[in-house]
C-alpha cells in the first residue's frame, strides 16, 4: 500500500445541464491525483441493498475532502424535505470536513432579489414558496446555500463557510484550480482538521 494514498474527493451537485461541466470538474481533480468520488461518473461505491440516499451520504462520510456546487437547480432527488445534494452537503458540514462550496450567482442573486419575501424581519424563514421556472426550479437552493454559508450561525462563529461565486465554467476551473492543485497542501489541511 502506498505511504500517500490519494485523498478522496467528492464532488456533490445536481447533475441536469451540467453534465459536461461535471466531467470536465471531476477530470481535472483526478488529474491532480484526487480519487474522485461523483455520482455521475459513476465513482461512489453502490450497494444494491441501501437506497440512493444513504449510499450518497455514505460517500460524503467517508470522503477526506469535499467540493459542493450549488445551482440553481435542486435536483431530482427529493426524498424527503432535502434533496440528496442538500442532504450530502449537509453531512459535509455536520461532519466539519474540509470542505469548499461553489455556488452559481443566479442563486445568490435570487436570495437577495427574495429576501424581503423569504425571511422576516428576525431572520426566520417565510413559508414563501416559488413557482417552478426556467431559471430557479426550487426556493430550497437558497436553503441550501443559507446552509452551508452557516447563515444561522453567529459570524464570529462560522467555519468553512466560504462559498465561491461562479457564473461561467472558466470561473469554476480557475478556483478548482487555485484550491485544489497542491494535494500537499489539502493534505495538511485534513490532518489540521
Amino acid at each position: 500500500m502506498p505511504s500517500n494514498p490519494k485523498l478522496k474527493m467528492m464532488v456533490a451537485s445536481t447533475v441536469y445541464h451540467f453534465e459536461d461541466h461535471l466531467r470536465q470538474i471531476c477530470a481535472v481533480l483526478s488529474g491532480f491525483g484526487y480519487d474522485v468520488l461523483n455520482s455521475h461518473i459513476g465513482t461512489i461505491p453502490l450497494h444494491p441493498g441501501r437506497s440512493n440516499r444513504d449510499i450518497c451520504i455514505s460517500a460524503a462520510r467517508e470522503c477526506d475532502v469535499f467540493l459542493g456546487i450549488i445551482r440553481p437547480f435542486y435536483g431530482s432527488g427529493k426524498v424527503g424535505p432535502r434533496s440528496i445534494t442538500h442532504e450530502e452537503c449537509l453531512e459535509a458540514v455536520r461532519l466539519r470536513k474540509p470542505r469548499w462550496f461553489l455556488v452559481h450567482r443566479d442563486v445568490t442573486f435570487a436570495r437577495q432579489l427574495l429576501k424581503p419575501y423569504i425571511y422576516r424581519t428576525d431572520g426566520t424563514r417565510t413559508r414563501f414558496k416559488l413557482k417552478k421556472n426556467s431559471v430557479m426550479d426550487d426556493i430550497r437552493v437558497i436553503d441550501l446555500y443559507d446552509d452551508v454559508i452557516q447563515n444561522n450561525v453567529p459570524l464570529k462563529k462560522r467555519k468553512g463557510h466560504w462559498a465561491q461565486e461562479f457564473y461561467q465554467m472558466d470561473e469554476v476551473l480557475s478556483h478548482v484550480e487555485c484550491q485544489f492543485r497542491d494535494t500537499g497542501r489539502i493534505r495538511r489541511i485534513c490532518e489540521e482538521m
